[in-house]
């Protein structure tokens, strides 16, 4: 391992080195601007002039303050360099700060019947909101032509919710603002979004299509009669049961017979008839028995949920809606469940 100055030497040198080159990046952006009257940026990968500007500012200020810290100065020049080193230091803590909380732009090749055309757009979201930049770019160098917006965040350049018409002189866009899951074409009719003139004299890439993956439609929730959901809730409860360590008896101690186990009838707030059923049982080992039955609910496909020391599944999908289990032992020496099914069509039948 090197001695202590010379580690010192290595450090203070790499960061001059930074600090060089941040100095390098922060004059060639002002160039850029002042050379185009500010109409120019840089673009690198999704970083623009802005973005790169505080990148290197950062690196700039991080390089300073190693190299405040690791300068050695007699004593009485530390009463000057010690709150120097705090605010370096504070700076860079800051500007590294404000530079990683700035969301992630993308960029984004505008094409053209799978051909680029010489433009990129950039979007990046902020809440709910997005916008955009369309950029002309020839190699690093990009001049914003156009802005783009959509809603719920939604980058539809990046997602390639768009469609371009091309004619001799000029591209004309038209792109969704707001996400469309089916992926459908984007219609082209009315007047486009915006219109850029085609871009001649040079070669560009083809082969890209830009295509939409249409998202899976979700299956609709399935419908039970009465005899369906009757015996879903039996299914649930019988298995339940089973997956118990025996015997299991009720509040009086007696054998539970499921074959004497009626589910009562409801009417479901928004109509139709709805099965419950309640139950109080003890076995040979109640909490072993609860997490037995807890993994039997989990293996029929129901989604976890805990209120009011009740371990819950429910699901969408299946007859039997919702089933809770609480485990009382300490208490009364019982486990409570209970077990409600979905909602039929059909009323609950009069006398």
């Amino acid at each position: 391992m090197p001695p202590a100055s010379t580690l010192r030497r290595r450090v203070l040198r790499a960061a001059a080195i930074l600090l060089g080159l941040a100095i390098a990046v922060l004059a060639a952006l002002a160039g850029v601007s002042t050379a185009s009257h500010g109409e120019a940026s840089v673009l690198i990968g999704s970083l623009e002039s802005h973005a790169i500007a505080g990148l290197a500012t950062s690196a700039a200020l991080v390089a300073l303050s190693v190299g405040l810290c690791l300068i050695p100065v007699r004593w009485p020049w530390l009463f000057l360099l010690v709150p120097a080193r705090i605010v370096a230091i504070a700076a860079s803590f800051a500007a590294a700060g404000l530079w990683s909380l700035t969301t992630s732009p993308s960029v984004t090749p505008l094409l053209s019947g799978g051909c680029a055309t010489g433009y990129v757009v950039q979007e990046d979201t902020f809440l709910f909101a997005a916008r955009g930049t369309v950029y002309r770019q020839d190699g690093i160098l990009a001049t914003p032509v156009a802005r783009s917006s959509g809603d719920d965040a939604y980058r539809a350049f990046q997602d390639g919710g768009y469609a371009v018409i091309e004619d001799d002189t000029s591209l004309r866009v038209w792109y969704n603002i707001r996400r469309d899951h089916t992926a459908a074409p984007v219609a082209t009719v009315g007047e486009p979004a915006l219109v850029l003139p085609v871009r001649t004299g040079q070669d560009f890439a083809c082969g890209s299509t830009g295509a939409r993956t249409p998202e899976p439609a979700e299956a609709p929730i399935p419908s039970y009669d009465e005899a369906a959901l009757r015996a879903g809730v039996a299914e649930m409860l019988s298995a339940s049961l089973a997956a118990a360590e025996g015997p299991v008896l009720d509040a009086a101690g007696i054998p539970i017979d499921l074959g004497a186990l009626v589910p009562s009838m409801s009417t479901c707030e928004g109509g139709g008839t709805q099965l419950g059923i309640g139950l109080e049982f003890s076995t040979a080992d109640n909490a072993a028995s609860v997490r037995r039955i807890l993994g039997v609910w989990d293996a029929a496909g129901y989604e976890p949920d805990r209120a009011m020391r009740n371990d819950m599944r429910y699901s969408e999908r299946l007859p039997a809606r919702s089933i809770s289990i609480r485990d009382t032992t300490t208490i009364d020496g019982l486990v409570h469940m209970s077990i409600i099914s979905a909602c039929s069509p059909v009323g609950v039948p009069t006398e």
